[in-house]
């Protein structure tokens, strides 16, 4: 292996095992606590990570690293959720994991959740949900990155004061 791509191999794998705990976290969360299906997940990320691993910006913080990490994380479990289950509603994660725990109807739940929100913020929403970044929302409405990020926190308040904490 020439140095250059050692060096890259063992930064790699210092990344991962730094941020190994968060990914299993993730993934368990998102497998509902099923142990082969996180493993599975767990090693779709690494892949994805090692793929896109010449992107990861050495001289941004950790807490940015962690992020961008999470980013790929998400985005990996969305794709699988969606190559699971090609015909069904498109439910992504994040949405189902917003919805109230007592069983319910949802696809109803979503239009009801969206249809509290205003156009924009429902365009917003949809936008985070389907893996932008918050750049790439800013840009789309013509604003701050971080005024993105106020802007969602406020979406998610509105949706908990309306359909109550468990979101």
């Amino acid at each position: 292996m020439a140095d250059e791509n050692r060096q890259q191999y063992d930064t790699y794998c210092a990344f991962m095992e730094r941020h190994r705990e968060m990914v299993w976290h993730i993934c368990w969360r998102f497998a509902k606590g099923n142990r082969m299906a996180c493993e599975d997940m767990v090693q779709e990320v690494w892949i994805a990570l090692w793929m896109k691993f010449d992107q990861l910006k050495t001289e941004v913080s950790e807490r940015e690293q962690r992020a961008w990490l999470k980013r790929i994380t998400r985005s990996v479990l969305v794709d699988l959720y969606r190559r699971a289950e090609p015909e069904s509603e498109q439910l992504t994660p994040a949405l189902v994991n917003m919805l109230p725990d007592t069983p319910i109807n949802y696809a109803e739940s979503i239009d009801d959740l969206m249809a509290a929100l205003t156009d924009d913020e429902e365009r917003m929403m949809r936008m985070r949900l389907e893996g932008y970044d918050a750049q790439e929302i800013a840009d789309e409405f013509k604003m701050e990155r971080n005024a993105v990020y106020v802007r969602i926190n406020r979406i998610i308040a509105k949706l908990r004061k309306r359909y109550g904490t468990g979101l």
